[in-house]
């Protein structure tokens, strides 16, 4: 998942509309604007210039504004000329570069200074504004993929990608579903149950994620030239304190989401409580663990929020219409805190105010009060901690080591809540752990979910598990779990494997399961097709297809096939295997010699390749 490179999303209190008698002078032009936001179904923020000129022009400066972008020559500022990023734990290096006005990745190895393998990537978007990061994404056939690596500004380097360091680089393969999405872009169409492909995409973040459905009061104030009073528009100032932070929350709450029974994804609409539809719970391991997108939780723990009495939001430090300044940020952010806090006040309590040179109107509040730091999901970043405190270099806790789950709101949550957190955060982590101590809250939880456990933990078919809800089931993966397990178990599992296929048809990974089902029957080649008419260059069924043309003596279609997918993943053992049995049978020894010393290299202690090398004639 674009595990997380995250935009600044902050509020105000309310959205002042001041230049209603603007919308009479451009009536024509908000009437076509109109009609353009009815048919695509989302607002440019410049369809708002007319009467929000100064708000639009702010908004669109700010990280949100700039969080999503075709790659275009206009909006880069990395270094596209840089040395390529290496990663040593799975040998390959990844050089960034610009041809003419389009942008790429080329992933390649070497071996004695030659080049073994090469692969690039199109880059089609660009993810990130840049503030701290960057990420690129491409898509391929409407399957949206993220590229491994980013560009961290504060150093002004390239590295492998958040997730990709110590050995977990899954290089082109990491899925960006619309989760991940959500926090970046407006207005994408994503296909329902296909956990990373799109009918089209969207743009940067707009008024919507914090205002609502901005087309329905661009509508009403062109109906009646800009004079009603029924703005149909979200005023962030006017809702109760919990909503109007909730609107931030969407994004810079960094923790584990666990929906609630009845709500559906995307029910959540700005002016909402978040904690109508989830249960959050922040897994961290000491006091001063915090994540990239951490924002909410820290600011919530500050005694000046609690005192505060509700008057204390985020807008109070941050305008969301206002990127905040390059220069001068500290003195910036410590008139944000003598607005509340007095000169006097300080003076008595403020080391730095009590020295001689000293100026309130220039001191640093952020030094004492705020740490900044690295987080402990990003790397190459230094970010700020919102937990607002006295003296922090004393307060600070060290780690526990084990990561803990607190839930975000403190209310009093069922333990069918925890232990989908645990599952969850299991899921995503690949934390054995933790699916351990989801073991004790299995009966707390719906027969679906103890389903996803028992696949999860690989076990065999489960004695007493009600089977009656899942033929009533409307979610595919239920039915994929429901025939992975029985087929471990040796148990008649097509129906339901075929069900999740019928449900879900641009699953590419239901699809593939479908077709290893088949090997061997008539419908073999068809359903392996399949896959490919969904990605041409599916790892797994480009070897498999190479395989059974090899069994048949198609040796020119298999060497084909197995060349192609290697040329995707030049460590999918199988490919090799096969293609160096391809060259043998066809006599190139000195091509199948190349293939069998890469898989002694790779696997030096399995003497099947040593064996078969010392056989060739």
């Amino acid at each position: 998942m674009l595990q997380r490179s995250i935009i600044s999303i902050f509020i105000v209190f309310g959205f002042v509309f001041t230049l209603i008698w603007a919308c009479n002078q451009d009536a024509k032009k908000q009437q076509k604007q109109a009609k353009v936001a009815e048919k695509e179904g989302i607002i440019d923020p410049k369809a708002c210039v007319s009467c929000h000129k100064t708000q639009v022009e702010g908004f669109l400066k700010t990280g949100k504004g700039r969080s999503f972008y075709p790659a275009s020559n206009k909006q880069k500022f990395e270094n596209w000329n840089a040395k390529p990023v290496y990663d040593p734990i799975k040998n390959f290096y990844y050089q960034p570069f610009q041809h003419v006005d389009s942008f790429f990745v080329h992933e390649f190895r070497l071996e004695n200074g030659d080049t073994i393998h090469s692969r690039k990537e199109k880059i089609d978007f660009f993810v990130g504004s840049g503030n701290q990061t960057r990420s690129y994404l491409f898509q391929r056939n409407g399957y949206l993929f993220e590229i491994p690596i980013t560009w961290y500004s504060q150093k002004k380097i390239w590295d492998l990608s958040p997730g990709y360091e110590n050995g977990s680089n899954s290089r082109f393969d990491r899925e960006i579903g619309g989760e991940c999405l959500y926090c970046h872009n407006a207005g994408y169409e994503e296909i329902a149950n296909s956990s990373n492909r799109y009918s089209s995409f969207g743009q940067a973040l707009g008024c919507e994620s914090c205002h609502g459905t901005v087309k329905s009061h661009l509508n009403e104030m062109v109906r009646t030239k800009g004079k009603s009073k029924n703005l149909k528009l979200i005023s962030l100032g006017k809702l109760p304190l919990q909503a109007q932070l909730d609107v931030c929350r969407q994004c810079h709450l960094e923790g584990i989401k666990v929906r609630k029974q009845n709500s559906k994804p995307g029910d959540y609409k700005p002016g909402q409580l978040l904690s109508d539809f989830y249960e959050v719970f922040i897994p961290a391991t000491g006091d001063f663990d915090f994540g990239f997108a951490s924002h909410a939780e820290r600011l919530q723990l500050s005694k000046c929020f609690i005192s505060s009495a509700g008057k204390m939001n985020c807008s109070t430090c941050h305008d969301a219409h206002t990127s905040i300044p390059v220069e001068g940020k500290s003195t910036f952010f410590s008139q944000k805190c003598l607005s509340c806090h007095s000169n006097s006040e300080h003076e008595t309590v403020c080391l730095e105010l009590k020295s001689k040179n000293s100026d309130p109107q220039k001191s640093n509040c952020l030094k004492c009060h705020l740490q900044n730091a690295g987080t402990n999901d990003i790397p190459h970043v230094s970010s700020t901690d919102h937990w607002i405190r006295k003296n922090i270099s004393k307060n600070a806790s060290k780690s526990v080591g084990k990561i803990i789950f607190k839930n975000f709101t403190g209310n009093k949550f069922s333990t069918r809540d925890k232990a989908l957190a645990y599952l969850q955060y299991a899921e995503n982590h690949g934390d054995s752990f933790k699916l351990k101590e989801v073991s004790q809250f299995l009966k707390f939880l719906e027969p679906e979910s103890q389903l996803k456990y028992h696949y999860l933990k690989g076990d065999f078919w489960p004695n007493g598990l009600d089977t009656s809800t899942f033929s009533r089931s409307q979610n595919p993966w239920t039915w994929f779990y429901w025939s992975q397990i029985k087929k471990k178990s040796a148990y008649p599992f097509i129906t339901q494997l075929e069900k999740a296929c019928e449900m879900a048809p641009e699953m590419i990974e239901f699809q593939y399961r479908l077709a290893l089902a088949n090997e061997g029957g008539p419908k073999q080649e068809i359903a392996y097709q399949k896959v490919l008419d969904l990605n041409p260059l599916h790892v797994k069924s480009l070897s498999n297809l190479g395989f059974y043309a090899l069994q048949s003596g198609d040796y020119a279609k298999a060497e084909i096939l197995l060349k192609k997918a290697i040329g995707q993943d030049p460590d999918y053992v199988l490919a090799n295997e096969n293609l160096s049995r391809c060259f043998m049978e066809q006599g190139k020894f000195s091509q199948c010699r190349v293939i069998l010393n890469r898989l002694i290299k790779q696997f030096p202690e399995d003497d099947r390749y040593k064996q078969i090398l010392a056989s060739i004639p």
